[in-house]
């Protein structure tokens, strides 16, 4: 492949530098596709790449698309589970930590979802102990009263 530059997001001859250097994990398929259609463009028309290599990074493509659906089906499965949790924990007595630290002990009275006000993907599900908020990752215990 030849070295690709002015591209948004990333350089370098497969993508897999980015801006911050987290190698592959930052290039999604927008960018991917983006240093594959510039590659393209800017080849060298006396040696164009072969249908080989075109074919490899078409594979590519396809693997990296089926990874960001995997992983989209994936947590959107793991939000739903965690709430579905939380709300059957309505009712029940638990006992963690609440978001400031502080132990709590009580029982849960709503559930709630915080969304992440710079990522909208990035979800925490909450449980509201009477005045506290518990974070479902931090609920220590849970009593059933069997």
């Amino acid at each position: 492949m030849s070295r690709v530059t002015g591209t948004t997001g990333a350089t370098g001859s497969s993508g897999a530098n980015s801006v911050n250097g987290n190698g592959l994990n930052d290039v999604d398929m927008d960018t991917f596709l983006n240093l594959m259609i510039t590659e393209l463009q800017n080849q060298d028309p006396l040696n164009p790449t072969d249908n080989a290599a075109l074919l490899e990074q078409i594979g590519q493509l396809r693997s990296i698309s089926s990874n960001d659906r995997l992983v989209s089906t994936l947590t959107s499965f793991g939000n739903t589970q965690e709430l579905t949790t939380a709300s059957s924990l309505i009712g029940k007595k638990v006992s963690g930590l609440d978001i400031k630290g502080d132990e709590v002990s009580g029982e849960v009275s709503s559930v709630s979802v915080k969304i992440d006000e710079k990522d909208r993907n990035k979800r925490t599900v909450q449980v509201h102990v009477g005045d506290q908020i518990v974070d479902m990752k931090n609920v220590r215990e849970i009593d059933l009263g069997e």
